[in-house]
């Protein structure tokens, strides 16, 4: 399952597209900084459930966090709600968040949840803390608690589109997972009509598992004139490849689909690819990442 950038529990991925880029206080667009992400998809902490979910961006790196405090010149914009903390309030749920990141890697799942409930009483309501929250529920296969968190994600980020994407996703990739394919395709679709995706990476991935519901949804001409719009040379998204094996593997025709995996295999590094399999995983064609 593919969530962004706090879910996963599935087999959805987004290895080597981290999206989204949320903080507890973000620097005013004058004085744009790189900010690492936090990687809550790490397929190798995972049991047999390959779920994976929005990478979150790495509290270190928070602007009015402490020494990470954006250039003096540069003022600091606080996100809606965190205004009231302190500069050593948000260094701590800061900490706290990276500490999460951690557990989580190591299957630390319930301290990762009581980690979290302490940021929370640090922050109150706040986006990245639920949004987290619902990533810890989805790897422990707790659906229904995820999409609680998440559906409370999406609130506290109303208003705040490039915030609202990644608890949005979330959902839609849980109803993926659960092979609610009308429902995911249509959330996925409304994601795209926003025009507020992070990279074309997961747009195209997007526009992959769109796809997929579709030909699980029987819309197979619909589907199949979708494939002439991935590119075939495209160098960040291996979509064309695993949409002509998706084609392939709705019509039972194994063989053909293995061949456009495996061409997909010699172009695209395994941890791109690994995102587009567990899409394949989930509906059934693949057992395992190949």
């Amino acid at each position: 399952m593919t969530l962004h950038p706090l879910a996963r529990a599935g087999a959805i991925a987004l290895a080597a597209a981290c999206l989204p880029t949320s903080a507890f206080s973000q620097a005013a667009p004058a004085a744009p900084a790189a900010d690492p992400k936090i990687d809550l998809q790490d397929k190798d902490a995972l049991d047999d459930a390959k779920v994976k979910l929005d990478p979150a961006p790495t509290p270190a790196a928070i602007p009015g966090a402490g020494k990470a405090a954006a250039p003096a010149a540069a003022p600091v914009q606080i996100l809606p709600g965190l205004e009231k903390l302190t500069p050593e309030q948000r260094a701590a749920a800061s900490k706290g968040i990276a500490e999460v990141s951690t557990y989580m890697r190591g299957v630390r799942l319930q301290e990762s949840l009581e980690r979290l409930n302490e940021v929370e009483a640090l922050t109150g309501e706040f986006h990245i803390v639920s949004n987290m929250r619902g990533a810890v529920y989805t790897k422990m296969r707790d659906f229904k608690a995820a999409r609680a968190e998440f559906e409370k994600a999406i609130q506290l980020t109303k208003g705040q589109a490039a915030e609202n994407f990644h608890p949005r996703f979330n959902l839609a990739e849980i109803n993926f997972v659960e092979k609610k394919w009308a429902v995911a395709e249509k959330e996925f679709s409304d994601l795209l009509a926003t025009g507020k995706i992070p990279d074309p990476g997961t747009r195209r991935l997007m526009e992959f598992k769109i796809f997929i519901c579709q030909l699980q949804e029987k819309k197979t001409d619909e589907a199949i004139a979708k494939i002439d719009k991935f590119d075939q040379y495209d160098h960040d998204s291996p979509a064309y490849y695993f949409a002509k094996a998706a084609a392939s593997f709705a019509k039972d025709n194994k063989e053909d689909a293995e061949e456009w995996l495996a061409s997909a295999g010699k172009i695209y590094p395994k941890e791109i690819n690994d995102v587009y399999q567990d899409s394949l995983v989930e509906v059934g064609w693949l057992q395992t990442l190949q």
